[in-house]
């Protein structure tokens, strides 16, 4: 029996490296809970053996008890490792697991989206808008719009201490910097927002409005209709903006009129959510259709590049270089490289909680975990 015993514990030890080369230098479990399994039941049947001599038929001998104890404990390791080996599996099916080093803020409101502007972030939540430095002084501010309710899109502009609030109801401002109590500017939906200076490029659910702020806001010429629902924007330059609508990418230019004139658009499979522009590329997070990359070298004609869906569901997306940040809520954080023409998975952070939102700023990345109220300060991944 003890060379029962030995042999067992040899293949665990032998196989499970070989195993683990093919699983991202991991353990598997299988291997790991048959030998601790075995092991234990090991432990338990010598106890037996050493206190309890008789032989009363059956198998009550030491021998049959240690190899029925070996076995059934090697196996029933085996069984629960395999399913932990199968979860896994699941989980990193189309990235390795990474680690992702950083810092934490706990937050006070329970947040919905996050936004990074000019070294602050701005995290909207069910009670308003918490504010906190987004650099090396990483620590919340204050708030802001506090019970103000239903908030979506925002904007801002700290030189001239300008916050813009985008509701359901309307696009409400505020200043950055003091107490003073928000001023509704706009009455109605405000599906998104986007600023360039004193222009500003607004969704009102189907339609887009153009608009200068500056004591006040004034709308310029009438909204432009369209045919889904506006859900980001984003300027490329001072006559140029890119609407995101729940059913394509499309470039605008702003004549000297202020009129806005759709160039060409892309469409995609699954509803857009969230715009990232990268110099000449743009891209999309796109729900249950994963992300797209978009060439936009040529405005009235703008190129679908490449498609990942290996995310359930992608939230937001942020770019830095050649990497790209996924927000794929429950999953964590994925991390992919843009090729050129695809997309190449570098890693899965699921320590990063349950990811709604992603902000490239700075030398940093802002990922909003919802579940957890924590905006976390990550380490660009090229940085590692």
């Amino acid at each position: 029996m003890k060379r029962l015993l030995t042999a067992a514990l040899a293949l665990a030890l032998i196989a499970a490296p070989l195993q683990a080369q093919q699983a991202h230098h991991r353990l598997p479990r299988k291997w790991l809970l048959a030998g601790v399994g075995a092991l234990a039941a090991g432990s338990v049947a010598a106890l037996y053996a050493a206190y309890f001599e008789r032989d009363i038929g059956g198998c009550s001998s030491a021998r049959c008890v240690m190899g029925v104890s070996v076995i059934g404990g090697g196996l029933l390791g085996f069984m629960i490792g395999s399913e932990m080996d199968h979860l896994y599996g699941l989980r990193y099916s189309h990235a390795p697991p990474i680690s992702l080093n950083g810092k934490a803020l706990t937050l006070a409101v329970v947040p919905t989206d996050l936004a990074v502007k000019e070294h602050t972030a701005f995290v909207t939540g069910l009670e308003g808008i918490e504010v906190a430095r987004a650099d090396t002084n990483f620590a919340q501010i204050g708030f802001k719009a506090r019970g103000l309710r239903g908030i979506g899109s925002i904007a801002s502009d700290s030189a001239r201490n300008l916050l813009l609030v985008g509701t359901g109801t309307g696009l409400y401002r505020f200043p950055i910097r003091g107490d003073e109590p928000g001023v509704l500017v706009h009455a109605g939906e405000i599906s998104a927002i986007a600023s360039d200076r004193d222009q500003l490029a607004l969704g009102l659910g189907l339609d887009l409005q153009l608009a200068h702020v500056n004591d006040s806001l004034e709308t310029v010429g009438a909204p432009l209709p369209g045919d889904a629902r506006v859900v980001d924007l984003v300027w490329q330059n001072s006559t140029r903006f890119w609407a995101l609508t729940e059913d394509e990418l499309a470039a605008y230019d702003v004549g000297l009129d202020s009129t806005p004139t759709k160039l060409g658009a892309v469409p995609f499979a699954a509803l857009g959510r969230r715009l990232v522009l990268a110099d000449t590329l743009a891209f999309v997070a796109a729900s249950s259709g994963g992300v797209y990359a978009v060439d936009i070298r040529d405005p009235a004609a703008p190129v679908e590049l490449g498609n990942w869906s290996g995310a359930r569901f992608a939230y937001d997306v942020a770019a830095s270089g050649d990497l790209v940040y996924v927000a794929a809520g429950p999953e964590g954080l994925y991390v992919l490289r843009f090729t050129g023409t695809g997309f190449t998975p570098v890693g899965l952070s699921r320590g990063a909680g349950f990811v709604a939102a992603v902000e490239v700023a700075g030398d940093a990345i802002y990922a909003l975990d919802r579940n957890g109220g924590v905006l976390r300060r990550i380490r660009p991944v090229s940085d590692r």
